[in-house]
């Protein structure tokens, strides 16, 4: 992580924790750490007040480390929707952002070598009256038809586009020939019947498959609740979690 063009990437940033924990983790030798933080270093935000707070979180984080003689701005953040980057050139707030559209599209041309984080959890709408129905990205959508869906042999591919599943899809490709993807998510993929060309995509398409999988399924009752062995995120989860690394070497 300490090696130069070595870029890292949270496409799903929330408050920055995870940047600011590489900073922290001594994962980046110190001497390299203000390079790594101006020119490669990225984390993208879709809400706009977790993207502030993620830079205020992530600057804080650097000048208690490197204590510089002035206050250096964080300039990897980009308030977008990371799963949009590439069905369109420009994203919507061009016009209005032009500094944020100009990161976005030094992001774009950036050879991304590791994506870490906390992909969002969504299957589809509660019902047809709810408003936050999901945003549909059709270059994305056909991918997972042509890799996940199609090797499945399952009646009900539907799970496929939950969109931690679509984060698998979107980092698989955004990495190209080499690379790492680390990523907390469900772990409902693990053994679910939907997810069995999910399953075999990452095995045709990675070299190393690594996955803690920490249980904590609590949609279960009696003696196998117990054998899940409670929430993993206290009262903030009901699902099964799992930590997976998934290993590009072309080498």
């Amino acid at each position: 992580m300490s090696n130069k063009n070595v870029h890292i990437l949270d496409p799903f940033t929330g408050t920055g924790t995870f940047i600011a924990r590489i900073l922290q983790s001594n994962l980046i030798e110190k001497n390299k750490l203000e390079y790594k933080y101006k020119n490669e270093l990225h984390a993208n935000e879709i809400v706009l007040l977790a993207y502030y707070i993620a830079g205020i979180n992530i600057e804080s984080t650097y000048q208690d480390i490197m204590k510089p003689n002035s206050y250096e701005k964080f300039n990897g953040a980009v308030l977008t929707d990371t799963f949009h980057l590439y069905e369109q050139d420009r994203d919507l707030i061009a016009n209005l952002l032009p500094d944020n559209s100009s990161k976005r599209s030094n992001q774009k041309n950036k050879k991304i070598t590791i994506i870490l984080g906390n992909p969002p959890y969504s299957v589809g709408q509660g019902s047809v009256n709810d408003d936050a129905a999901n945003i549909r990205y059709p270059n994305l959508e056909q991918k997972i038809r042509d890799t996940y869906a199609k090797l499945s042999k399952s009646t009900n591919v539907m799970p496929l586009y939950d969109s931690y599943i679509k984060a698998f899809r979107w980092a698989s490709d955004r990495l190209e020939e080499n690379g790492v993807i680390a990523y907390v998510t469900n772990a409902g993929w693990v053994d679910s019947n939907s997810a069995d060309g999910f399953r075999k995509s990452l095995k045709n398409e990675f070299d190393k498959i690594y996955v803690l999988h920490l249980r904590g399924n609590q949609r279960t009752s009696g003696e196998k609740s117990r054998k899940e062995g409670g929430k993993i995120f206290g009262s903030g989860s009901r699902a099964p979690i799992s930590i997976v690394f998934l290993v590009k070497n072309k080498n």
